[in-house]
Parts: structure tokens; sequence; C-alpha cells
């Protein structure tokens, strides 16, 4: 018989539950990040908003693709993973933190300035 000691041995309940929570966690992540994203589209408003949220989402599915990836065993993918979400992440926040002239506002000095 094989024991196993550690800090959090196999079939506590924090380990049991803890990919319920991740998934949980990822759904809401990515599906809020989706549906912003298609808001924003529908809508036809700040496009780099529509960017944004694709970018995020494409992040946080990265790192939960290469955190399952860990689980099966592919251990060696995590830390690519990680990088590749981060910067997808933050590439995702600086585009939509960038300040965007709205359409009216430009359509409206241009008209403005040829009167």
């Amino acid at each position: 018989m094989t024991v196993i000691r550690g800090i959090l041995p196999l079939g506590t309940p924090v380990r049991l539950t803890t990919p319920f929570f991740n998934i949980y966690g990822l759904v809401t992540l990515v599906g809020g990040a989706i549906w912003s994203a298609y808001l924003f589209w529908r809508k036809r408003v700040l496009p780099n908003r529509v960017t944004a949220n694709v970018l995020i989402a494409a992040g946080a599915l990265l790192i939960g693709f290469a955190s399952t990836l860990t689980r099966l065993g592919y251990g060696q993918f995590l830390y690519l993973g990680e990088l590749i979400s981060a910067v997808l992440m933050f590439t995702g926040f600086m585009v939509a933190a960038k300040p965007q002239v709205a359409a009216r506002e430009s359509s409206s000095a241009l008209l403005a300035s040829e009167s």
C-alpha cells in the first residue's frame, strides 16, 4: 500500500472541490469577457474593447488549458502557458485602457472644421 504524505494528500475535501471552483471561475471569466466583447461588437462602440475582451478570454482559456495539461502529466507546458497567458491578458488590459475618440466627436469636429 502506498502512503502519500503531504500538506494536502489526495482525497482531502479541498483537493476534491478545487476543480469545481476553478472550472466555475474559468467559465465566469471567459464567459464574461466574450459576452462583453459581443455587446460592444453588437452596439458598434469602442472596438478596442472588443479586441481587449477577446484577448483576455484567450489568455484565460490558455492558462486553463495549460493547467489541465499539467494535471494530465505534461507539466513542461505550464510555465510557457502562464507566460503567454499573462502577455495576452496584459495586452488586453492595455488595449481596453487605451483612450478612444468617439466616432461622433471626430465626425462633428470634421464637419466643424469644413464650415
